[in-house]
Parts: structure tokens; C-alpha cells; sequence
């Protein structure tokens, strides 16, 4: 199961990387900042989808996921919302409640990391 699963991650990733390209080529008449923003929006949804997959593959590898995976891909998918955001020239709340959102999470991948269980399996 796990060697299909990895299949079909790198099938999911190629076709990632080959609709990127040709969003861009067939958005070249837009204007350079457009471009770049979908250039952008799509880059970090393909890092979203290998965040996923990391944290798939390695609940089935060890049976069990450790937390610093699970804040790692809510952390890519939230970068891809203040990427959105961003364009959309977003008010001052919600700026506020992405860094609270972010600065929490940054907080506790550190605290993560940092009192980790030491792993006497490895």
C-alpha cells in the first residue's frame, strides 16, 4: 500500500508541477503581476500537497504522526491563505488574525521541536 501510495504522490506532484506551467504559459498575455500571483498561488499549493503526503507517509510508516508534521502542514496551508490574501489587499483585522493565527503556530512548532520526546528507536 505504501509503494502505491508513493506512486501515486509522484503522479499527483508531476501533474502539479506540468498545470503550473501550463497555467503560466497560457496566462502570458496578463499582466506580469497576475502572472506571478499564480505562479506563486500554485507553488505553494504543490509544497501543501508534499506537506500532506509527508504526514501520510508517515502515519503509515510509524503507525502514529508526530505533531510537528501536523503544524508544518498547517503552516504551508496557511502561508497559502496570507499569499491569497495578500493580493486581495486584505483589511487590517484580518491581517491581525492571520499573524495571531501564525505567530501561535509558529509558537508551537518551536515548543514542539524544542521538548520533543527524545525517540530511543531511531
Amino acid at each position: 500500500m505504501l509503494n502505491a501510495l508513493l506512486v501515486l504522490l509522484c503522479v499527483a506532484l508531476a501533474v502539479g508541477i506540468f498545470k503550473t506551467g501550463y497555467d503560466l504559459v497560457t496566462s502570458l498575455d496578463l499582466p506580469l503581476d497576475q502572472l506571478l500571483r499564480k505562479g506563486l498561488l500554485d507553488t505553494v499549493f504543490i509544497v501543501a500537497v508534499l506537506e500532506i503526503s509527508i504526514t501520510i507517509l508517515g502515519y503509515l510508516k510509524d503507525g502514529r504522526v508526530h505533531v510537528r508534521y501536523i503544524v508544518d502542514t498547517i503552516l504551508i496551508i496557511m502561508l497559502n491563505e496570507i499569499v491569497a490574501l495578500w493580493f486581495r489587499h486584505p483589511k487590517l483585522q484580518d491581517m491581525i488574525g492571520i499573524v495571531i493565527i501564525v505567530a501561535t503556530l509558529a509558537a508551537v512548532r518551536v515548543s514542539v521541536t524544542r521538548f520533543a520526546p527524545i525517540d530511543d528507536e531511531i
